[in-house]
């Protein structure tokens, strides 16, 4: 886990000094960070009944085709590779943040995954952990009780895998555009 860690780290900085480079100019048109997209937010009307379904149609291909990548001969290095995605889009976007609002993009990031990512970073945590205990369940040779004793501990995993998910989903929906609609009148 340390090496992930630090891994993580490695990129998350190399997605800092990408940002740094392109410049504050390719930072001013990006997406949700821009100014005009900003100011909209903090008036806009969001609906966690309309943006549950969006998500729901954006997070689950993406899940479950990380999930059958995983399930071959790269399962970890499947995890770890999404892992840097997300630690470099992380870097990048906290200096675009900042670029954008000064230090208050440091609280606009907070906003962006509070509190989805209380649920989706465990996900993240226990699907490499379980990638590399599970890997050859059903495998090797032993008895019948120890084969279903493993065959349920995979099925709880997997399950506490897929409560977290929707528990990141639902917050994700419900619960973010509160926070982040706050924010945005904060720092506005």
């Amino acid at each position: 886990m340390k090496k992930n860690t630090t891994l993580f780290f490695l990129i998350f900085l190399s997605g800092v000094i990408c940002a740094n480079v392109l410049g504050i100019a390719a930072g001013r048109e990006l997406g949700a960070m821009n100014e005009y997209f900003i100011n909209r937010y903090m008036y806009a009307d969001i609906q966690g009944r309309e943006l549950f379904p969006f998500l729901f149609y954006k997070r689950i291909p993406e899940f479950f085709l990380m999930l059958v990548l995983s399930a071959g001969i790269y399962r970890t290095l499947v995890a770890d590779v999404y892992i840097c995605y997300i630690g470099f889009s992380v870097g990048f976007l906290s200096v675009i943040a900042i670029m954008n609002c000064g230090m208050k993009g440091i609280l606009l990031m907070f906003g962006f995954f509070f509190p989805q990512w209380l649920f989706y970073a465990p996900v993240l945590v226990l699907w490499r952990y379980g990638l590399m205990r599970y890997k050859g369940i059903g495998k090797e040779h032993i008895s019948m009780e120890r084969k279903k004793a493993q065959h349920m501990k995979a099925s709880a995993w997997i399950f506490l895998v897929l409560a977290l998910f929707f528990m990141g989903l639902f917050t994700e929906s419900y619960v973010n555009p509160f926070f982040l609609q706050k924010i945005v009148r904060i720092i506005g």
